[in-house]
């Protein structure tokens, strides 16, 4: 399942039921504050499991941290957040010229940060769909994909504590507009912590 954000076209004209869907979408999402059932040593151990690719604003890693990768959780889309120029991916787009070599030396310096050092440079947001809701899929590109309907949660790393601030219930009609719902909810939070060093 590989979930790689996509900017929305402009120009695209969304059918009557994604239109439908993003008028009502608050039906789709709960939101919460929830800080006490949060397993923090699994969720720090996703951030190793794959190198980031950066994108505009964050790093993302390419493929959900599917569960054959050691990840207890479930399937994870896992996005860091610079909040220092550290990282900032616009600074070290301009300082890297499209160099391959020079971006691969930020991905191996974001993977060997300790967790003090992720939580200094770094917030984050995590959407895990919990194993309970993945059918096994050997024949597809990834092994684990979700059943519908599933629920999907948001885990937001600011400022080195977690929290469940989302939890979406996803069906097969709504998939592609809770994705989008995802992708502005993660604009909101990148323009939220750039530059707050």
């Amino acid at each position: 399942m590989f979930k790689e954000r996509r900017k929305q076209n402009p120009d695209e004209i969304p059918t009557e039921q994604a239109q439908k869907v993003n008028d009502d979408y608050q039906a789709f999402i709960e939101n919460k504050n929830d800080t006490t059932n949060i397993n923090r040593k699994e969720l720090y151990k996703i951030f190793k499991y794959d190198e980031f690719s950066e994108r505009e604003g964050y790093y993302q890693i390419p493929y959900y941290g599917c569960p054959y990768k050691g990840n207890k959780l479930g399937n994870a889309n896992v996005i860091l957040i610079p909040k220092t120029n550290r990282f900032d991916t616009f600074i070290i787009a301009s300082k890297c010229n499209g160099e391959e070599v020079c971006k691969d030396k930020i991905r191996k310096e974001i993977m060997s940060l300790s967790i003090e050092e992720l939580n200094q440079h770094f917030n984050a947001v995590i959407f895990i769909i919990d194993k309970k809701y993945l059918k096994y899929t050997p024949h597809l590109e990834t092994s684990y994909n979700p059943k519908y309907p599933y629920k999907e949660d948001a885990y937001v790393l600011e400022n080195g504590k977690w929290s469940i601030r989302k939890t979406y219930t996803v069906t097969d009609e709504i998939e592609q507009e809770i994705n989008r719902l995802q992708d502005r909810y993660i604009d909101s939070l990148v323009e939220e912590y750039r530059f707050r060093e």
